[in-house]
């Protein structure tokens, strides 16, 4: 099951009871900066680790995952339906109007549609990393995104392979 974590203490909060996490480092897991950011200010980056409850994303700082800012956000378990949750989101860091949005695909989505005329490429995990072989994206929604040339914003992103076709959604 896919765990969404807001923003500020509550996502502290969740992350720990939820998701297993730490605020100090002696009990975090290894993880992986998978890309790091500068928006509005605010350096932040994409972190990758495995918990007990699968694969886990989150925005942090440039800490790693046991600090938290108001912005972040993070989520672990990502499952392969819509009912149980195969993306997360939260809070742009710098802008509380914006939003990033993010998640692992299998490894031959090498594209995920976002809005009906935006199409996102993906990234794969880093070989060697411990991390599964898959890829991840995310997109950094500004406030009124998205605009007409973006198309209308989809309920559920659909993962793309290299022909452009529809990828079904994996565990991890």
């Amino acid at each position: 099951m896919r765990r969404l974590l807001t923003t500020g203490p509550v996502a502290l909060l969740a992350c720990v009871f939820l998701a297993g996490c730490s605020t100090k480092g002696p009990h975090l897991p290894d993880y992986v900066v998978l890309s790091k950011h500068v928006t509005h200010g605010v350096r932040w980056q994409l972190d990758a680790y495995l918990s007990d409850d699968g694969l886990c994303l989150t925005v942090d700082d440039p800490r790693g995952p046991e600090a938290s800012g108001d912005w972040s956000s993070g989520g672990c378990g990502f499952d392969s339906s819509p009912s149980g949750g195969y993306w997360s989101g939260g809070q742009e860091p710098g802008d509380e109007n914006g939003f990033v949005v993010y998640g692992p695909l299998p490894d031959n989505a090498t594209a995920i549609r976002v809005a009906s005329h935006t199409v996102v490429k993906t990234i794969p995990f880093p070989h060697g990393s411990g991390l599964p072989t898959a890829r991840y994206w995310f997109v950094i929604e500004p406030p009124g995104w998205p605009s007409k040339a973006d198309g209308t914003l989809l309920s559920t992103p659909q993962p793309l392979d290299k022909q452009g076709k529809n990828v079904a959604f994996k565990k991890f």
